[in-house]
């Protein structure tokens, strides 16, 4: 019996750079990153509450922070939602 693989379509990455800046608010040197806030909670809509935990926040930012250095860049997000996210 053949099993049906479901693919998912790449995001277009012109769309995501659109997106991307949508959310970013910083800018360092002509580059605009997406702050911890930016990304959990403008972006994922979460922990939108004035009295969130400011430390949660961070935790989950660190996902899309691959440097750590609490910015989260433009190349890494569109590369990780252009290989996964469905449009």
């Amino acid at each position: 019996m053949a099993v049906k693989v479901q693919t998912t379509k790449r995001g277009d990455p012109h769309e995501l750079r659109n997106i991307f800046l949508q959310y970013a608010s910083t800018e360092v040197d002509g580059e605009r990153y997406m702050t911890p806030e930016d990304f959990v909670q403008r972006y994922l809509g979460l922990y939108n509450d004035p009295n969130s935990n400011p430390k949660i926040v961070q935790l989950l930012a660190g996902v899309a922070d691959q440097t750590k250095d609490g910015k989260c860049q433009r190349n890494f997000w569109t590369d990780y939602y252009s290989s996964s996210y469905p449009f």
